[in-house]
């Protein structure tokens, strides 16, 4: 019974440090795919394709990586940037699938000056690019 404890919560150690695991280098990858997809989905409300829908989820999840790793850092503004640019985005998801692209660009107007706001207070030039304050 005892070792049955001490696996349980040698399991649970692990499992918790596994969760913290994120990295600048995830929160990087996260931000390169939101850009990438933020760019895709932008001319894709220009032309009127629903195809771009998927775009818009894939920037969901990324705003959503970008969440958690704020969260756990403990930084509220930046998490309540991440949570607003993830809520837009899949409002915007949402728009393009139902044909609304109204709604799906004032969707991304949202999104792109959350973006502006937090890339303002935890964004810095280094001299290897850009770097998160």
């Amino acid at each position: 019974m005892r070792v049955i404890k001490v696996l349980v919560a040698l399991l649970a150690t692990v499992t918790f440090f596994v969760l913290l695991a994120q990295t600048d280098a995830d929160y990087m990858g996260w931000m390169k795919s939101a850009v990438a997809s933020k760019g895709k989905v932008a001319k894709g409300i220009a032309a009127k394709d629903k195809g771009v829908a998927t775009d818009a989820k894939v920037m969901e999840d990324s705003f959503k990586g970008m969440e958690d790793y704020w969260t756990k850092k403990g930084v509220a503004d930046a998490t309540g940037f991440a949570k607003t640019a993830r809520t837009a985005s899949a409002d915007a998801a949402k728009a393009i699938a139902a044909g609304d692209f109204d709604a799906a660009n004032a969707a991304m107007t949202t999104l792109g000056g959350t973006c502006g706001g937090c890339h303002m207070a935890h964004r810095a030039k280094g001299d290897s690019g850009f770097q998160i304050k």
